[in-house]
């Protein structure tokens, strides 16, 4: 009896030391800035991109599943899609897009997918990401690029990356600034495991998805898309990749550059307005129908060029070789872009960022063709101008410089690209923002459901900021029935709230020094007396609870969407069954006084 009373006193014990180590590194938590909650978040960064790139080994696999069986029953023994026959290039793009359609009408009902969602979830839902849309993400994407639809597999290795995030952090309860962090770390890594390429898959997490660049985010989300580049590694996939040519790179061959790049940047921006104007079009047509005339637009284009069915690797790469004459990588292209165009007008489940890489690639594989066959200069060849298009259509599309820059150098391997790159990119962003009136697709897609996100310098600090770390501890609570004795103790703990609790009805807050003065009136009087504080004439706040793992930016909006003078930061759920235990006190001015300071 001795020993099991030892073992459940010590069970006891230990259970309270680490409930009280997950509260301090919660705390930590709440102020990344500071070096421990940095390194903290830095570890749950490296953990985030280790199991976002498991969950792309899944993805792979689960695309390859389908793949497979398909083309040793109906492909002729073939393993690509070029090479099969006429009648398989337009029968399973119909098929398999229709397919998916009846599948998200009957079974999966709603369809959540790809990076639009995730950057939904993260500005309007705290980056709570639900695991039924993640899965049915997973399923049907697997459905739409094994059956050669004209999208990327990044767009969900996205959503499966930056749902391990969420789902981690929920795990944990870990403050809703952190689970920002965290869904970003899953986003670099599901980016990274794509295409090899960590350093681009960075600064594409913090540029398109959280919009944002911080000295925290950085560290943790360089280690997400490092763990998540190694687990993924050696996956059996051939990136694309240039040697060499820029070595043979002539000065005189910018003005031809250039001009490229205002040419990509035209269409990008069009692109992007035509899928504006497409979608709520399609939107009436009932979602089998719509998906299945994006696969007949790709099955018929496929008939003359097959190089755009597939996730299109093998075209890129052959665009960088220069394998293509100048008019069937026009055609390829362009039936690209038209291919990608409907897709994404008929919410087919993928990536858009893949698709633009080979509508890059192609067009500027025939640019470079073209001008090596016409211009009395020196050309360095298509392959350079290939890789050159790919960061174009990027940039104008995506609207991230950046990212297709680093892209463009990680795929070349070499420093001397900076300044032919920066050039085009820049050439094509500027067109695509000021003369085709473009926005990033995925910020006009957020638009077509009809959100619209700010992201002005005060909105970012107070969702990077936790209520944890500015709230206002020095309170105490009291029941509204108590005794004179437990109110001069309280007040002479030197507290600025005092947090009154009645019998029912809303809690209520109180400044002490309107209590001090009523009982200076009254020292005389039996210290044992029971009061009611409800009954004291004061100026008394209704409490409105929010949630310890809040941000300051939900603070400030239920400042301003509520009548709340005063908020009470509590864990909403007790696994007790006890009253929610308040950490603090928040006001207006003091959430003011944070992004001001």
């Amino acid at each position: 009896m001795s020993l099991l009373f030892r073992y459940v006193h010590w069970r006891r014990r230990l259970s309270r030391f680490w409930l009280r180590r997950v509260e301090h590194w919660r705390s930590q938590l709440a102020d990344v800035e500071n070096t421990p909650g940095l390194g903290l978040l830095c570890l749950m960064g490296a953990i985030t991109g280790g199991l976002a790139g498991l969950a792309i080994l899944g993805l792979y696999g689960a695309i390859q599943a389908l793949r497979l069986p398909l083309f040793a029953l109906f492909g002729d023994n073939e393993t690509i899609f070029s090479d099969a026959a006429v009648l398989f290039r337009l029968a399973v793009p119909v098929l398999g897009a229709l397919l998916l359609g009846l599948l998200v009408e009957w079974r999966f009902k709603a369809l959540e997918n790809g990076i639009v969602h995730v950057i939904e979830r993260l500005m309007y839902y705290q980056g709570q990401l639900p695991l039924r849309a993640a899965v049915v993400d997973f399923a049907a994407s697997a459905i739409s690029i094994a059956s050669g639809q004209s999208v990327g597999r990044e767009g969900t290795a996205v959503h499966a990356g930056a749902f391990t995030g969420s789902w981690l952090a929920r795990r944990l309860a870990l403050p809703n600034n952190s689970v920002r962090t965290l869904v970003g770390c899953g986003t670099a890594a599901g980016i990274a495991a794509s295409f090899n390429t960590p350093l681009a898959a960075v600064v594409f997490a913090m540029e398109v998805v959280m919009m944002e660049y911080t000295i925290a985010g950085f560290a943790p989300i360089i280690l997400a898309a490092v763990t998540g580049s190694l687990v993924t590694l050696d996956l059996p996939n051939v990136h694309p990749h240039l040697t060499g040519a820029a070595e043979q790179f002539n000065v005189v061959e910018l003005p031809v550059m250039t001009a490229m790049g205002l040419a990509l940047g035209l269409l990008g921006g069009s692109f992007t307005r035509l899928v504006g104007w497409f979608v709520p079009i399609l939107s009436r047509i009932r979602v089998s129908l719509r998906m299945a005339l994006a696969g007949l637009v790709t099955g018929v284009l496929a008939i003359q060029f097959p190089q755009i069915l597939g996730l299109g690797f093998e075209t890129v790469n052959r665009a960088l070789a220069g394998d293509f004459d100048a008019l069937f990588a026009l055609g390829i292209g362009m039936a690209k872009l038209v291919a990608t165009l409907f897709a994404v007008a008929a919410t087919m489940p993928g990536g858009v960022i893949l698709p633009m890489f080979v509508t890059g690639a192609t067009l500027g594989s025939a640019v470079g063709t073209l001008a090596a066959t016409f211009l009395p200069i020196a050309i360095s060849g298509p392959g350079l101008y290939a890789l050159l298009g790919l960061g174009a259509m990027m940039a104008a599309v995506l609207q991230a410089p950046l990212s297709a820059l680093v892209a463009v150098l990680e795929f070349s391997g070499q420093t001397d690209m900076v300044l032919p790159g920066m050039l085009v990119i820049i050439a094509a962003l500027v067109v695509s923002r000021r003369i085709a009136v473009s926005d990033s697709i995925f910020r006009l897609l957020l638009r077509r459901r009809g959100l619209d996100y700010r992201n002005d310098p005060v909105s970012q600090y107070l969702r990077r900021a936790s209520v944890l770390s500015t709230m206002n501890r020095r309170f105490r609570v009291l029941d509204a029935v108590t005794t004179r004795a437990e109110v001069r103790k309280a007040l002479e703990a030197g507290i600025d709230w005092l947090l009154i609790r009645p019998g029912t009805g809303r809690a209520q807050l109180m400044r002490p020094d309107e209590l001090r003065r009523v009982f200076a009136d009254g020292e005389d009087e039996d210290a044992e007396n029971e009061i009611d504080l409800m009954d004291i004439p004061a100026h008394r706040a209704d409490a409105y609870p929010i949630d310890v793992r809040a941000s300051l930016q939900e603070a400030y909006d239920q400042f301003e969407n509520t009548e709340a003078e005063v908020l009470v930061v509590q864990r909403s759920a007790s696994l007790s069954g006890r009253r929610p235990t308040p950490y603090g006190i928040l006001t207006p001015d003091v959430v003011a006084a944070t992004y001001r300071r």
